[in-house]
């Protein structure tokens, strides 16, 4: 015999549900929220871009549940940003939403979701960008998704460019450029097995809904996962040399990019000489300050400022993505003497990388990091402090020790003045790693307090690989520091 609910019955249940629902939601939805800040309606772009006109952003998120890292550049420009904002916050829904579909298998498996849009930005004429993303994310199972998108921007009109910019576009080029395409996705062995040609002219027969961009070198065209292939052939990359696209150029568009811009002055660089590591007294109260993530053209200066007056050294563990846009500034952390570490390009989580592109993801960083400011970065720190075999061979091989922390001020998280001195303080001892981040401006405007109170207790501050000697710790690491 089946009971009946009575009404108060079944209101108190459509309540519990509703929380229910409504608390996963809002917890899957701080992905969204706490990555989507909008810039400034006059937010000031840095003097210190080394593309003028053009900044970056790079925004992270760790929870038990998923880890994100995105990479966004903006302008003054509302009109350029709001169609850049608008693909990258719609990669962020298609995420929360397997997330959401995944939730019991990720808690089952103890696995953690990850988000990572990273971008590559190339100058092709004055004020004149390709901005190149990719977007990976994996929610499960053996292999994540990957997306690719394009924009070229030009600065000078503040437009993003469309393709009638670019080509002359009528029937007959539109054939010959589709044909140039088709024959360069049949000249690649490894790919060309994995094609759908029914796929591909369907997918070319609208130049509108072509994925695109433009260098100086040629064109290249873009196909996500499944598109136009087999899932093994992954997300596609076309490129046609420039002297097969050129004839198709718009005239004007062409003049501008065959202008040659002269190469950047490059100043007598100053002799290099390898600072001398002190010999820390083994019995000395010392502690060191680690900043991730950077530089920042607004916070790291703030900090650099801070860390002179109290004339106290750092560790800063720059990402390659962060460097590229701001070398100058990286250089200013070099030459006022403070460490440079490796946290890789992209900030990806690099358990989920294979050895080759954990290796990548550290090369490519030391290389551009090394460019700006004239030192190699010898420590590495893995974003997120995510760490297995495949890290620990990779940073073995690379001959980068993996420097982790002790203290965490989760200033990412508090984003207190207040709350970021408390909790060092609370937990800070002789020999500490203290975590910070340079993109912050409360970790900034903590700084100050938090050197005064560590001068206080009898503490100096020193760098990573001064503690390191100090004890004598050598191999790949992980090195933690010292806890209470």
């Amino acid at each position: 015999m089946i009971r009946r609910i009575k009404l108060p019955g079944w209101i108190v249940i459509v309540f519990l549900l509703f929380g229910i629902t409504f608390g996963v939601n809002q917890a899957i939805a701080q992905v969204l929220k706490e990555s989507s800040e909008p810039n400034e309606p006059n937010e000031k772009i840095a003097d210190s871009s080394v593309y003028p006109g053009l900044n970056i952003k790079t925004k992270t998120k760790e929870t038990n549940l998923y880890t994100f890292s995105v990479s966004q550049p903006y302008t003054e420009n509302k009109q350029i940003n709001k169609p850049i904002d608008e693909w990258i916050d719609q990669q962020k829904k298609e995420f929360t939403t397997s997330i959401k579909e995944h939730k019991n298998t990720l808690e089952e498996n103890d696995f953690r979701a990850h988000l990572n849009i990273q971008l590559e930005t190339e100058k092709i004429a004055d004020k004149i960008y390709t901005l190149e993303f990719e977007a990976y994310h994996i929610t499960g199972g053996a292999n994540g998704m990957t997306k690719m998108k394009s924009f070229v921007i030009d600065l000078n009109q503040n437009k993003l460019l469309q393709l009638d910019d670019v080509f002359q576009l009528n029937e007959a080029s539109v054939k010959d450029i589709q044909k140039l395409i088709l024959d360069e996705l049949h000249s690649n062995q490894e790919i060309s097995i994995y094609i759908f040609d029914d796929m591909a002219e369907k997918v070319l027969k609208d130049p509108e809904k072509w994925e695109w961009s433009v260098s100086r070198k040629g064109m290249t065209f873009y196909f996500d996962e499944y598109e136009i292939a087999a899932g093994a052939a992954g997300a596609i990359k076309v490129e046609i040399p420039m002297k097969k696209i050129k004839p198709y150029l718009n005239k004007k568009f062409a003049e501008k990019i065959d202008v040659k811009i002269p190469e950047k002055e490059k100043g007598k660089e100053e002799e290099q000489h390898p600072e001398d590591i002190a010999k820390l007294d083994p019995d000395g109260k010392y502690v060191a300050l680690t900043f991730d993530d950077g530089p920042h053209p607004e916070v790291t200066p703030r900090i650099l400022d801070t860390l002179k007056k109290y004339n106290a050294k750092a560790t800063f563990f720059m990402l390659g993505s962060q460097v590229e846009y701001y070398p100058s500034l990286a250089a200013k952390v070099a030459e006022e003497g403070h460490e440079i570490a490796n946290h890789t390009m992209n900030h990806q989580d690099l358990t989920i990388l294979g050895l080759n592109q954990i290796k990548e993801e550290v090369r490519q960083s030391s290389n551009i990091i090394e460019k700006a400011t004239g030192k190699a970065p010898t420590l590495l720190r893995p974003p997120y402090g995510a760490s297995n075999s495949d890290v620990e061979k990779a940073a073995a091989d690379l001959e980068a020790p993996i420097a982790m922390w002790s203290v965490d001020s989760f200033d990412w998280k508090s984003r207190s003045a207040e709350a970021v001195n408390e909790e060092v303080m609370s937990n800070v001892a002789p020999g500490s790693i203290v975590l910070l981040h340079d993109i912050h401006p409360s970790t900034a405007d903590a700084l100050p307090q938090l050197l005064t109170s560590l001068d206080k207790q009898g503490y100096q501050m020193v760098t990573v690989s001064q503690l390191l000697e100090l004890w004598n710790e050598k191999g790949v690491g992980p090195h933690y520091g010292k806890i209470r």
